[in-house]
């Protein structure tokens, strides 16, 4: 299956959505903060990026400009994960938006199931098999 970077700081919700993704079949590897997302793209190619926005270090948007930057990473679909409030998020989505996500999800509104079928259907519109049916 899939190669994806986890970038959360929440430690159940890694563990939640590390679990079903592999259980999903797929390879997850975790970054806990922004500083460690950049270093783990280093020598991790992931074929998708779940990117928290509010972590310790560096923010989810400043990450998301680096890899934007970077020709290599620059065509990873990235996944927005937040709990903002309504005004931030309606504010975040334009930016990222702007900034070329691919999808934008309120992690409260979406279970680790929602959020791995959401995760399948960008790696489908970028070319990956990545279905959930496979196995």
């Amino acid at each position: 299956m899939a190669k994806i970077l986890l970038v959360e700081d929440d430690a159940i919700l890694v563990e939640m959505y590390q679990a079903k993704f592999e259980l999903e079949g797929h390879e997850v590897h975790i970054a806990t903060n922004g500083e460690d997302c950049l270093k783990a793209l280093e020598t991790f190619e992931p074929e998708l990026i779940l990117l928290d926005i509010l972590m310790p270090k560096l923010n989810g948007f400043h990450v998301l400009k680096e890899i934007k930057k970077q020709p290599e990473l620059r065509q990873i679909p990235v996944i927005l994960l937040t709990n903002l409030g309504q005004a931030e998020v309606d504010m975040n989505q334009e930016l990222a938006k702007a900034l070329g996500v691919n999808d934008y999800l309120i992690k409260s509104h979406h279970t680790p199931d929602e959020v791995v079928t959401k995760a399948v259907k960008v790696l489908k519109a970028s070319g990956h098999k990545a279905s959930q049916d496979e196995a």
